[in-house]
């Protein structure tokens, strides 16, 4: 069954690093990524928002893939179809070289309701202890 885990691994202040693990029918990845818990919930609230206008894409993009910064992910959802199931293009980072030159891109397949409840359970990685996870199941 596709999904994809955040788990949070520990936080410093504002900062928090997520273990982004994501399964489909053809790939297993995961990584490691740092993001700013006022981002967290900038990205929470533009899958809320994608959830009540789930006919226009939504690109949510965990880090920056350009420059010298560090390993970064991005999920990129595109319009529910009439039974409201979702396809998701994730781009995940794959930290075998240093200069960032490998990624995997594919798509995961979910559902409307899954996406919310997500949206939702991203929020509880912020004021979670360690080992919080959010999942699209």
């Amino acid at each position: 069954m596709d999904n994809i885990i955040f788990k949070k691994v520990w936080q410093d202040g504002n900062l928090i690093e997520l273990k982004i693990s994501i399964n489909s029918e053809f790939v297993s990845a995961y990584q490691n990524c740092y993001i700013e818990d006022t981002m967290l919930k900038e990205i929470s609230n533009k899958i809320s928002n994608y959830v009540n206008n789930y006919n226009m894409p939504c690109y949510l993009e965990f880090g920056k893939k350009e420059d010298n910064y560090t390993p970064a992910f991005s999920m990129y959802m595109l319009p529910a179809d009439a039974s409201g199931h979702i396809k998701i293009e994730v781009d995940i980072e794959i930290l075998d070289n240093d200069t960032r030159s490998h990624r995997c891109c594919f798509f995961v397949k979910s559902e409307l309701g899954l996406i919310e409840n997500l949206g939702i359970s991203l929020n509880d990685i912020i004021l979670g202890s360690e080992g919080v996870e959010a999942s699209l199941c």
